[in-house]
């Protein structure tokens, strides 16, 4: 047990603060010592420890924590004991919502899983099994082009929110990001530019079959430093290439970063000055080394 001083040193959360939680949502049960003092017990801390995460690492209100919170609690014990093993218990969830075009519940099971895991986690176990399984059932006609889009458009919609919740350091270089035009794929993208966001980048996020020819403005107006581009078709690579080589004579400082399918083997990664291909085993180590302004 915790008096409420220990508690507030443990969290690092301001006793004034505890208390308002307990006094208002309830959100804690102390019980009281011999001589009349709140005692937490450990799951009371685990709770308060669960609305601060919420509050401070998803940009959340104190109010919204506390019903995600009570959501996570409501979870049936089966179904939460499978979660405590795996993650397939979500995936199957999740992939369900969709389908039955319930996006109030699908938002509900993907806020679930942001409580329970921390984002990569989140992304790799979960979303991407999610959207994989999506299109591999599509493509085996078990559901329809219009539950295909639902699904993929719901969790890129979740996404894309992301990027307002994680600050930007403005000391840290400008990141644009894109697929090169014809190329739709830009699931790995978007993981790379948040995995980026959350650690304070500035990423311009173009997404999509994104005409290469646009691309000079926006590195110049914006001082942009990195290049991040994701290719999955080979057929696109060429001209990729050509305008890398381009925007180098243009911008000698200018640093490419690119990954996708049509670079995971050696003999497919042309060596180019200021290009680095990165998979996603390598981003941390990157990021750690190079990432810094000088």
């Amino acid at each position: 047990m915790y008096s409420m001083k220990k508690a507030s040193e443990i969290l690092g959360i301001p006793v004034v603060t505890i208390r308002a939680w307990e006094n208002r949502y309830r959100v804690i049960s102390p019980s009281r010592s011999g001589g009349g003092h709140r005692l937490l017990s450990e799951e009371d801390i685990s709770r308060l420890r669960f609305l601060k995460k919420q509050i401070e690492q998803n940009g959340l209100k104190i109010s919204e924590a506390v019903k995600l919170l009570e959501q996570s609690e409501t979870v049936p014990p089966l179904e939460k004991a499978a979660t405590g093993r795996t993650t397939d218990g979500l995936v199957n969830k999740l992939y369900m919502d969709l389908i039955h075009f319930n996006a109030a519940q699908a938002d509900n099971t993907i806020d679930m899983a942001f409580a329970l895991y921390d984002f990569e986690e989140t992304f790799q176990r979960i979303i991407v099994p999610v959207l994989y399984r999506v299109g591999a059932e599509w493509e085996a006609g078990k559901i329809s082009v219009v539950q295909e889009h639902f699904a993929s458009e719901t969790i890129m919609r979740r996404l894309y929110a992301l990027f307002r919740v994680f600050p930007v350091n403005p000391g840290l270089p400008v990141v644009v990001a894109f697929c090169p035009e014809g190329e739709r794929h830009h699931l790995g993208l978007m993981l790379f530019s948040l995995y980026l966001r959350k650690r304070g980048a500035d990423v311009l996020y173009l997404g999509p079959d994104t005409p290469l020819r646009d691309l000079e403005g926006i590195i110049e107006s914006q001082n942009v430093s990195f290049v991040a581009a994701s290719v999955t078709d080979r057929r696109y690579v060429d001209k990729l290439m050509a305008w890398i080589a381009e925007a180098v004579r243009n911008h000698p400082r200018l640093q490419f970063l690119l990954g996708g399918a049509a670079f995971d083997r050696a003999e497919w990664r042309p060596v180019k000055a200021n290009v680095r291909y990165l998979s996603v085993e390598e981003w941390e180590d990157w990021h750690n080394g190079l990432f810094i302004l000088k």
